[in-house]
């Protein structure tokens, strides 16, 4: 408490010319109430009836009065301007710690990449020695290696044909070159699962993959094919998998090696293979399907279903190419996107970026936010009319409202916490604060339309101004209008002021 109270006074008072500017407008203000306080000051300016002495009596309260309100303007932002930062840091605060451990739980972003596909056939190859009569220095050997089925005869040598001396032969494996993909049917289904942690929000899917690839090989010789199908992420959880060729289940004879599963077969010359794979996982903020880069392929085609993502909250990574339908299309939460690569060259990516989880009681961490313009506005909607119609300011009015304003959004702000939702917690903090400032006006002293305006006045700015502010998409709208009213109830006011000054004036006359 006494930390919250030191805060909000190192606030108030600023830094640089403004703690200048309050420092001074606060001492006038304990300099004048302390006057105030005096019975022979009273009594003095008691007998200011006429003259320079009520003049300046006047000039000097009206500087006043407007320095009070400065001041109670001033305290009571800071202090909302500073319960908004503490309640934000509690609810949904998103922290590089905690955006780890929900890597860690929950799975990294999803980056899916096409299998790579080596093929590799036995060669043998030979190396021989060859012998050449010196009749200085005896046999003189020659070594030379070749690929057996690309033997070489022997070479004469100083007009002389060696003698094979000796010969060995080895088995290698040598790389088949060649595009294998003919053709690839990916099917992604998506589905919006926001997760929580610290009291704070991500956004998190939960996506399942269907993957179809045709490879063939379309070389002369029977080739070792060893199929390498990446995993998405290095850490994360991969579970009703299957790998089947031909459709027969290979998972089983498969291998793990690194990030990803490897499976070796056998493959005749001019021959083809159908790879299905597919899983189910989980992730986190976005999701991406790399084909192989600038590789033609015959049949391509990408399809993903979304579900829970609204059309207009859809995003894609950077990178990545937009699909063949228009945004402007679809319909509903649940809907197929398709991308097709026949016969294309690309370097794009093919993917979604999931929209930013909404916070837990952000609306609350918004009103917070917005409460100190929302407090200008009813101190200005309480001092206005009294200006107009030419009524009395009084402090202690605006002093109970003004307060009453500030306990209406902190205490919505800790019903947020016992309650769930948005509706419960404003409308037990708005009626209750209504209700309470509507009983003090109406039965309070002063001109009747005074007490009624005040009243109305802090139920409009309570209740209207918080649903306009929540209102992303269209706050600017409402503040417009509210604004607008405003100008409106002024000009009303300014004219039925005349009237009424006018027909004094003529009753007098």
């Amino acid at each position: 408490m006494y930390e919250t109270l030191m805060q909000t006074l190192r606030a108030f008072v600023g830094t640089g010319m403004l703690r200048t500017v309050m420092t001074a407008a606060m001492g006038v203000g304990v300099v004048v109430l302390a006057m105030n306080t005096s019975p022979s000051f009273r009594a003095c300016m008691a007998r200011a009836q006429g003259g320079w002495r009520a003049t300046m009596l006047a000039l000097g309260t009206g500087i006043f009065k407007c320095l009070m309100v400065v001041l109670l303007a001033r305290l009571l932002m800071t202090t909302l301007a500073y319960q908004g930062r503490v309640f934000q840091g509690q609810h949904g605060r998103i922290t590089e710690r905690n955006r780890s451990a929900v890597l860690m739980k929950w799975g990294r972003p999803h980056e899916q990449r096409e299998p790579s596909i080596h093929h590799t056939r036995k060669r043998t190859w030979v190396t021989r020695q060859l012998g050449i009569k010196d009749e200085k220095k005896g046999t003189r050997v020659i070594c030379d290696s070749y690929w057996k089925d690309m033997a070489p005869p022997v070479p004469a040598a100083d007009g002389q044909l060696p003698r094979v001396l000796s010969v060995k032969e080895e088995q290698r494996d040598v790389t088949v070159s060649q595009k294998s993909v003919v053709s690839a049917d990916v099917d992604i289904t998506i589905r919006n699962s926001p997760r929580t942690l610290g009291n704070a929000s991500y956004a998190g899917y939960e996506d399942q993959w269907k993957m179809k690839y045709v490879i063939a090989n379309k070389s002369k010789w029977e080739t070792n094919t060893r199929i390498v199908f990446p995993l998405p992420a290095t850490m994360g959880l991969f579970d009703r998998m299957y790998l089947k060729i031909d459709g027969e289940d290979k998972l089983d004879a498969a291998e793990s090696s690194g990030n990803s599963i490897v499976s070796v077969l056998s493959m005749a010359a001019r021959s083809q293979v159908v790879v299905e794979v597919g899983y189910s996982s989980r992730g986190l903020e976005h999701l991406r399907y790399i084909p192989r880069r600038m590789t033609q392929t015959g049949h391509y085609r990408v399809a993903m279903q979304i579900n829970g993502v609204p059309p207009d909250k859809l995003d894609y990574p950077i990178g990545s190419m937009p699909p063949a339908e228009k945004i402007t299309t679809l319909k509903g939460r649940s809907y197929t996107l398709t991308w097709k690569l026949d016969n294309a060259l690309t370097s794009y990516d093919i993917g979604i970026k999931m929209p930013v989880a909404e916070q837990p009681a952000y609306s609350f961490s918004r009103l917070l936010a917005e409460a100190p313009v929302g407090l200008v506005l009813l101190l200005g909607l309480l001092i206005m009319p009294r200006v107009i119609v030419g009524q009395r300011v009084s402090l202690s009015v605006l002093l109970v409202m003004a307060i009453a304003y500030c306990l209406q959004y902190t205490l919505m702000g800790r019903l947020s916490d016992e309650l769930n939702g948005f509706a419960a917690p404003f409308c037990i903090a708005a009626g209750s604060s209504v209700l309470l400032v509507s009983w003090f006006r109406i039965c309070g002293t002063g001109a009747r339309f005074v007490r009624v305006q005040d009243a109305v006045v802090f139920g409009v700015v309570v209740i209207l101004y918080p649903l306009a502010v929540t209102d992303v998409d269209q706050a600017a709208l409402w503040m417009q209008c509210i604004y607008l009213g405003m100008l409106v109830y002024a000009s009303v006011l300014m004219v039925l002021s005349k009237t009424a000054a006018s027909r004094r004036e003529e009753a007098l006359s």
